[in-house]
């Protein structure tokens, strides 16, 4: 028995006709390879996000309930958060103050209080700037009033609400894509090993 070859070294006709110098087969394998790899590349992103907004979650847990342990302080006067840190969830100390402007919370040094206030009261900021070194408080300290306390605890709720929901809507999409991978993948095999069987009948004859 004679056999034809194709333009690639294959028996010409295993897998269905021949396009180009490939088998159509070989043609469908390679397109499921590749939109395997899509769908894995897309899984991974995924993944990388959910691990950040996980880590978004936890720190902003970690920073309400330390908020909420000032707030009692606050009641008296403000609370200087020049040097407070927290350990986040990673098991590093980051400043309080560095996480509140990350996050966009207004969080003014005295000498920024020192103008707002020398403008609201039309009144001289040297006068507030000296009160302050009376009582020796500098001007890059960060303070923390009530009020702020107050207006940010609520703030964070809303984010971890909304951190929550989105994750939950990621995670499915991650199992859709991480479905999709191992379908096309399996799709590939698949018709990769038809294509050998094929192969094998027509030399065994």
């Amino acid at each position: 028995m004679s056999i034809q070859f194709d333009k690639v070294g294959g028996p010409s006709g295993v897998g269905g006709d021949v396009v180009g110098g490939k088998s159509l087969s070989r043609m469908f394998a390679e397109l499921q390879m590749l939109a395997s790899d899509n769908a894995k590349t897309k899984a991974t992103e995924l993944m990388d996000a959910i691990k950040k907004r996980q880590t978004d979650l936890k720190d902003s847990y970690i920073v309400k309930n330390l908020l909420k342990e000032l707030r009692p302080s606050a009641d008296y006067k403000p609370v200087n958060i020049n040097t407070k840190t927290f350990t986040d969830s990673t098991g590093k100390k980051r400043l309080l103050k560095d996480w509140m402007k990350d996050h966009g919370y207004k969080v003014s040094s005295s000498g920024e209080r020192a103008d707002e206030a020398a403008k609201k009261t039309h009144m001289n900021k040297n006068i507030f700037l000296g009160i302050q070194k009376l009582v020796g408080i500098k001007t890059t300290d960060v303070f923390l009033t009530n009020d702020d306390i107050k207006a940010a605890i609520p703030r964070i709720t809303t984010h971890i609400e909304s951190l929550s929901t989105d994750t939950q809507s990621q995670m499915i999409r991650l199992q859709d894509f991480m479905g999709q991978y191992n379908n096309y993948l399996q799709g590939a095999h698949r018709t990769t090993g038809d294509g050998k069987q094929t192969l094998n009948a027509i030399l065994s004859r």
